[in-house]
Parts: structure tokens; C-alpha cells; sequence
């Protein structure tokens, strides 16, 4: 069966692309994926190390793009293994206890509401926005928030500023 050129040029991009992927994944020294909250409570308890929290929701598109360029940033992964980076649902359902105490979901209508945790940790100038970064010391105190996506340079810069703070 012979297929047409298009498609056929579609499938060998395809295949060299997806073997390329296989025969190469990506090698890096720091931390390869974001820990949840929760985890994040249990890795801390094992070693405290600085926090970098990515405060975001299942429908916010700028927090998705975020989370894409956090995967593709080869040196932000690299200065992660001086740092935690966790993500925090902020319509999370589950509650959490952070310092002794107990933060839940607080419902704003029949399927919507936010964590009063994202509220603590990302409402910044009266309000709380999606994607918010959050950086914590070993002692999970917050020391700064960002409301907004960070470009490739501002996250590198914040991430340099997270090793400084680990040493």
C-alpha cells in the first residue's frame, strides 16, 4: 500500500522525532519531576532544603505553557537537585497540614472554590493569581511571591537565588 506524499512525509517525521526521544531521553542531575504538597512535607521532614512552589490550577493555560518550559529548561533542572520545586493545586480538595495546622478546600459554589492553603502561601497584594511562584526557606516561611509566568531568564535567576539560599 503506497501512501500519499504528505503523509508520508508526516510518518518519517514522526518516527525520526519519536526515535530520536527514545534513543536520547533527557539526562539531568537535579530533580526530574515536581513533587505534589504532600510529598513535599515528607521529603522536607527527611531534608529541609529551600522550596520553590508553583501555585496553579487543572484550567489555567499559563500555568500549563509554565509547567512545559519548566520540563524543557535543562539548567533549571540541573540547580534543582539545591531545591525542592512542588506543585500546589490550588483547587485541591484534600486537606493538608502544614506547621500544625489544617488547611482545606473552601467552596465558592457547587463545583468551584480554592484551597486556603493557596490562599496562604500565594495571595499577594489582595489577590491570588494563576501561575503564583512561591520561594520558602528550609522552615517552609515564605520569602517572596510571584504572581505571572517567569520567562527562561527570570526563572534562571530565581533558581540561582534558591542555590544561594541552600548553601
Amino acid at each position: 500500500m503506497k501512501l500519499p506524499g504528505n503523509l508520508m512525509r508526516l510518518c518519517i517525521v514522526l518516527f525520526v522525532f519519536f526515535g530520536l526521544a527514545l534513543a536520547n531521553p533527557p539526562v539531568v542531575s537535579g530533580q526530574a519531576r515536581p513533587l505534589d504538597f504532600k510529598d513535599l512535607l515528607d521529603s522536607m521532614s527527611v531534608q529541609p532544603k529551600p522550596v520553590l512552589l508553583l501555585l496553579s490550577t487543572d484550567w489555567c493555560v499559563y500555568c500549563k505553557m509554565q509547567k512545559f518550559h519548566i520540563q524543557r529548561n535543562k539548567r533549571f533542572q540541573k540547580n534543582s537537585s539545591h531545591f525542592y520545586y512542588a506543585q500546589l493545586n490550588a483547587e485541591s480538595k484534600e486537606p493538608i497540614k502544614v506547621k500544625g495546622k489544617t488547611y482545606r478546600f473552601l467552596a465558592s459554589g457547587e463545583s468551584s472554590g480554592v484551597h486556603e492553603l493557596a490562599v496562604a502561601l500565594g495571595k499577594h497584594n489582595g489577590t491570588l493569581a494563576y501561575p503564583t511562584w512561591v520561594v520558602m526557606d528550609r522552615g517552609l516561611n515564605v520569602l517572596y511571591r510571584h504572581s505571572g509566568v517567569l520567562d527562561r531568564q527570570n526563572l534562571q535567576i530565581l533558581s540561582e537565588s534558591l542555590i544561594k539560599l541552600s548553601d
